[in-house]
């Protein structure tokens, strides 16, 4: 009897060390963290919020040859990708959202001041993919100060949800970081810290 007992306590504590614990410092808790983290963070964006429509002005068609990522190239690469309609007006261009935009579309509140005073508008940005963790490849620390506790992460990222228009040479050419976030997918080695909260590993910037 003795002997069946002595067995099931340490196969109890097998099982114990196998289910680990949420504030362990390794590479499941450290994933976890940084998928929690992408799921409410990792939305891509152009991060170029505009007032819609936009106005794309005769100085800005003069530096259309000699500015890759000015405005006049930018909204000609949103037209070739069906997400603007650009019609001209003076000696510019006027570029509103069509359609098929909506499903890309994220919008925030802004204070616009002018002779008049300020006001309240509202600015858009289109949204083209999804960060989400690769893998962890590495971890510094974590680095004790008291209580608190704090780990560098090193990860590898993936894109979900990628946006057809994001893929096109004119696009990525007008928006460098699109080019440079999707040359980066499986390969470039990003870092994010975490801290050790009391339900476990939390990526900060989170809240």
């Amino acid at each position: 009897m003795s002997k069946q007992l002595a067995i099931l306590a340490v196969l109890g504590t097998v099982t114990l060390a196998a289910c680990g614990s949420k504030t362990d410092a390794n590479e499941k808790n450290f994933g976890a963290a940084l998928s929690q983290y992408f799921e409410k963070k990792g939305q891509l964006c152009l991060n170029q919020y505009r007032d819609f429509p936009v106005a794309v002005t005769e100085m800005d068609m003069r530096l259309q040859k000699t500015m890759q990522s000015g405005t006049a190239n930018q909204m000609a690469a949103l037209e070739a990708a069906g997400l603007v309609k650009c019609e001209a007006v003076d000696k510019g261009q006027r570029c509103s959202l069509t359609d098929a935009a909506k499903p890309f579309v994220r919008e925030k509140e802004a204070t616009s001041w002018g002779l008049n005073g300020s006001q309240k508008v509202t600015q858009t940005d289109l949204c083209w993919g999804q960060k989400s963790l690769d893998k962890v490849v590495k971890w510094e620390g974590p680095m004790k100060l008291g209580d608190y506790q704090e780990a560098g992460i090193t990860y590898t990222y993936k894109v979900n949800n990628l946006a057809d228009w994001a893929k096109k040479p004119e696009v990525q050419a007008a928006f460098p970081v699109v080019k440079s976030i999707l040359d980066g997918v499986g390969n470039k080695e990003s870092k994010h810290a975490v801290k050790l909260t009391s339900q476990g590993w939390e990526a900060k910037g989170l809240d």
